[in-house]
């Protein structure tokens, strides 16, 4: 199955009630448009309920012409890891194309567990990993397919993950 992994965009920083701010969403929008000319058709988008965390989920829902719920899931708050994930997978049966879109650091432990990097992964704000896992063993190998970043779409691992590259925005 294919698993979209979503940093929400940026946003402000003063308060618990964080929103995207006029750059963050200008950005998410671009890397949704990457998305959307990569194929990118998710049968399921489950967020984390934070305002900045909805209005990205909103923002890619829209731009892909997503007609399903956007489903709230309060483990993606925070502490989200494989046993969440593997929950979610076995409550929603038949998905073929999932996107989670959360927060620092789990969607990043993710990441580095299932591609089993060597070190952390600097998931930045407003960015998308699109991985091939076994829905049925999270512990199989997953397959990275790209990392969609505003208009660019990185298709190397080695680049994607490299510190070089994780610094530049």
């Amino acid at each position: 199955m294919k698993l979209i992994l979503v940093r929400h965009a940026a946003a402000i920083v003063s308060n618990e009630n964080r929103y995207l701010t006029t750059e963050g969403r200008q950005f998410f929008r671009k890397t949704a448009r990457t998305m959307l000319k990569n194929g990118v058709d998710p049968n399921m988008i489950l967020t984390s309920p934070h305002i900045r965390a909805v209005q990205t989920a909103d923002i890619l829902a829209e731009t892909l012409s997503y007609c399903g719920p956007l489903i709230m899931k309060d483990e993606l708050k925070s502490d989200f890891d494989m046993r969440a994930l593997q929950k979610h997978l076995n409550d929603y049966q038949g998905i073929e194309e999932l996107v989670l879109v959360g927060h620092e650091p789990d969607m990043s432990i993710l990441v580095v567990s299932f591609l089993s990097l060597p070190e952390r992964f600097d998931f930045e704000k407003g960015t998308a990993v699109l991985l091939r896992i076994n829905g049925n063993d999270l512990r199989a190998p997953a397959t990275f397919k790209w990392l969609a970043k505003g208009s660019k779409l990185i298709t190397s691992r080695k680049e994607a993950f490299s510190p070089l590259n994780q610094s530049q925005t």
